[in-house]
């Protein structure tokens, strides 16, 4: 389920139209705002990069075993785990399977900080990320919207607002107005990292916290992937691969070249400088 499924309470994902390989899943996960998952766990938790729809009455196609072998074959490390998990719920006769991506340790953290929420729906800071999103999707309504909500890194107060407009809505069958902050992805500027906030907000500190936050690591991975992509033609493997672990100086001699890329646009902030130099092994 993407971060904008949240949002809207459905599970419509597209079907899956190219062959899975673990170039193209690298590729599709950095390009979606599971980047700020594997920055540092900033989101605990994306999904959405890749999904599958399927008829609900078939039994769980063979698409779904595969992408699960191709995410294991992933250069991700230990503090990060990805998998498929199928939602409970069918729509319009057809369940859906998405692709995700946690941070262990954030996620860990966040359940053990948020013990009122994640106990509710017997969840604990050492269940596997799996066990934690099939146990979301089968949660009750309001237990699900709010656990969503944190595990995907929203504002807790943004996060709130959601469930009781939510909760309002079935009561009263009335739309709650709101308005939407959108959080840049490569792959969209818009309805990726999105969350929901009441009509006429105000910018409060989280928000600016967190858009500082994710127009810095954007930044950086648009120059990256200048570098590694589209000047030296490197396979989205390796550039994941040395996003989160970047090896040691010692073992980039004779490997590293050194590239300026020049940044027109909104540049991280404290940073006065019109380029960034990178190198194909950082």
């Amino acid at each position: 389920m993407r971060t904008i499924l949240w949002l809207l309470l459905l599970a419509v994902p597209a079907a899956a139209a190219e062959p899975l390989s673990a170039n193209a899943l690298a590729l599709k996960l950095l390009d979606s705002e599971a980047l700020y998952t594997v920055t540092g766990g900033l989101k605990p938790v994306s999904e959405g990069f890749w999904r599958a729809r399927f008829p609900a009455a078939q039994p769980t196609p063979d698409e779904v075993a595969e992408a699960r072998k191709v995410l294991a074959e992933l250069p991700l490390g230990p503090d990060l785990e990805a998998g498929v998990y199928v939602f409970a719920t069918a729509y319009e006769g057809k369940r859906s399977a998405s692709a995700f991506v946690a941070h262990k340790p954030s996620l860990a953290a966040l359940i053990a900080r948020r013990k009122d929420v994640f106990d509710r729906i017997g969840v604990a800071p050492d269940t596997r990320p799996q066990a934690v999103m099939e146990a979301i999707d089968r949660a009750p309504p309001t237990d699900r919207w709010r656990s969503y909500g944190l595990v995907f890194g929203y504002p807790e107060y943004a996060v709130e607002f959601f469930v009781a407009a939510g909760q309002k809505q079935a009561e009263t069958k009335q739309f709650v107005a709101r308005d939407f902050v959108h959080l840049p992805t490569f792959a969209s500027g818009e309805g990726r990292f999105v969350y929901a906030v009441p009509k006429g907000h105000t910018e409060r500190d989280e928000d600016r916290r967190l858009k500082a936050t994710t127009t810095e690591v954007f930044t950086r991975y648009r120059a990256w992937r200048i570098v590694y992509l589209d000047r030296n033609n490197l396979p989205a493997t390796e550039l994941l691969r040395n996003w989160i672990s970047p090896p040691a100086p010692s073992a980039a001699v004779g490997l590293c070249r050194p590239t300026t890329v020049a940044l027109p646009e909104t540049r991280p902030t404290g940073r006065s400088c019109p380029t960034v130099t990178c190198c194909r092994c950082r």
